[in-house]
């Protein structure tokens, strides 16, 4: 049977998510997070709150922003892990 994290273990996972999908985005060379946030229908503090880990995403918002930025979800997790 799978542990359950503890609140700190979840944050510091949603803190990779978001600074994973800061580092992809800016890689892809779209430095202004408010346009890309506002091009694919999110409020800018709201997507500024994603990037920062402070938001739990869903699968589908992830998904989301994933498409908006090309990279397959399962390419994404893998990346994750070997970090």
């Amino acid at each position: 049977m799978a542990s359950e994290n503890s609140p700190n273990d979840i944050l510091k996972i949603q803190k990779q998510i978001g600074a994973k999908i800061r580092s992809i985005r800016e890689g892809k060379g779209i430095k202004n997070y408010e346009k890309f946030a506002i091009q694919n229908g999110f409020g800018r503090s709201h997507y500024w709150r994603i990037e920062a880990g402070e938001i739990n995403l869903t699968l589908k918002t992830l998904n989301k922003i994933l498409n908006s930025l090309d990279v397959p979800i399962e390419e994404f997790f893998r990346e994750l892990k070997e970090k």
